[in-house]
Parts: C-alpha cells; sequence; structure tokens
C-alpha cells in the first residue's frame, strides 16, 4: 500500500493519532482530507463501511485503495487499483486478538516492503519496527503518558543513531484527526488529545525545530483545519478535513 499521507506534518499526526474507538473517540468520520503542503498538495475521500471501518479511499491522483477484511477477522487488506480494477500494490495487516496489526507486509511492487507493531496495555503503540529486504531500517520507540498521549518518540536508524520528537497536547481538546475517524481500528489506540508541539531533537541532542499548531473547528467542534508553523514561523503545512 502506498504511503498516503506524505507530508511529515500529517505523518505526525497519525503516528500519535492511530487509533480505535474510546472513550474520547467523538464518532467523527472524515469525508475529504486536502493537505496543503508548502508547493504541494495532497487529497483523499473517505468512504465507510456499515461498521464504520474504512472502506476506500481516493486520492487527487485518482489512485483507489480498497481495504477487504478477513471473515475471521485476523487480517486486513488495503489494495491499491488502478482505472481498470488490477490491484498494483497491496499490504496486508496481520491481526492479534485485540485486532490490532501485529504485522504489515508489502505485496507485488510492495514486497520488499514490512513493519511490526507491538502495543501498551491501553492499545497505544509502544514500538513500530520498519524492514525493507528482510533487513531493519528503523526503529521508533513511543512514551506514552496516563492521559493517552504519545509524549516522545524515539527514531532509531539502522546505523543505531536516535532522534527524538517531544509533543505537547491541548488536553481541552478532543481529537478528531485520528485514524479512528479514518476508520482503520486495526492500528491500536491513539494519543486522546490534538498535538500543541512538537519539539525535534537531533541524534547531538541539539533541538533542530518546534513546530507548533494551531485548528479550527466547525460548528459540531470538529478540526476542519489544522496549520503547523515552524519555529522561525514559516508555515509547515496546512491541512483542511470536511466530515460525513
Amino acid at each position: 500500500m502506498k504511503v498516503k499521507i506524505v507530508v511529515v506534518f500529517i505523518t505526525c499526526l497519525i503516528i500519535i493519532s492511530a487509533c480505535k474507538k474510546n472513550n474520547a473517540f467523538s464518532g467523527a468520520k472524515i469525508y475529504t482530507l486536502n493537505d496543503y503542503s508548502p508547493g504541494a498538495h495532497y487529497s483523499e475521500t473517505f468512504t465507510y463501511n456499515a461498521n464504520g471501518t474504512i472502506n476506500t479511499t481516493v486520492d487527487n491522483n485518482g489512485v483507489k485503495t480498497i481495504y477487504y477484511y478477513s471473515a475471521n477477522g485476523d487480517t486486513v487488506t488495503a489494495a491499491q487499483v488502478n482505472a481498470i480494477g488490477q490491484t498494483t500494490t497491496a499490504t496486508e495487516y496481520i491481526l492479534n486478538s485485540s485486532q490490532y496489526a501485529d504485522t504489515a507486509q508489502g505485496e507485488l511492487i510492495a514486497q520488499n516492503n514490512a513493519n511490526a507493531y507491538t502495543y501498551d496495555a491501553n492499545g497505544m503503540w509502544t514500538q513500530v519496527k520498519t524492514y525493507l529486504n528482510h533487513q531493519l531500517t528503523r526503529t521508533d520507540n513511543y512514551t506514552n503518558n496516563s492521559a493517552k498521549n504519545c509524549v516522545e518518540i524515539q527514531h532509531i536508524s539502522n546505523t543505531n543513531v536516535s532522534t527524538y520528537d517531544y509533543y505537547t497536547f491541548l488536553s481541552s481538546n478532543a481529537n478528531t484527526i485520528g485514524v479512528q475517524n479514518m476508520g482503520q481500528y486495526y492500528f491500536g489506540v491513539s494519543s486522546a488529545d490534538l498535538i500543541q508541539t512538537d519539539v525535534v531533537i537531533a541524534a547531538n541532542l541539539d533541538t533542530t525545530d518546534i513546530i507548533t499548531y494551531h485548528y479550527d473547528y466547525n460548528g459540531s467542534g470538529y478540526v476542519d483545519t489544522a496549520v503547523a508553523y515552524h519555529r522561525n514561523g514559516t508555515l509547515a503545512d496546512s491541512v483542511t478535513y470536511t466530515y460525513y
């Protein structure tokens, strides 16, 4: 499966918002996502099954991803199809007894890609390992607090070099733009709140950036615009959302 969210801003939101329905879940279902990163534009439209799980996505290039669920509930397959309905690439997620993805294995042109996931008692990611050509290329270790927010990610490269992201959150604002709002419950349980800041730390422990997030909301209190700025004041990204 293609990595559909291609910019750092959206990736950051999803990494610590990958979740299934939890006590704070708003029930909001995202209809469209439009990312206006500097110099680029990316969009997706989402449809859902009757039980709220993701059914399809279509991006601004016309690429369609269809999600298939095994009858016994132990796999989810995300398959990209071309204009004549042929599957061009796919990722199969193997689910554990909690129906969270333990592993992800690419197929067809993505066959050399794989991931492995572990979770804490709340169902939040504690580690994600990324493999290419059967070699471990990256390990991400997650630290979660009692408020069910991911406050730190340690990124370890294949040469054992570590960099870090440290997050703060808007505790009064429920997260309506997590993966739970995209019906991708197989990714576990998310940070409950919206990111406020991301402090980016280099391998030498210097602070290389402080990204600040700002949100506007629609009449239901759902995020309709999320904007991020670098510490020098320049725009990192701007994303808009609509809902069903």
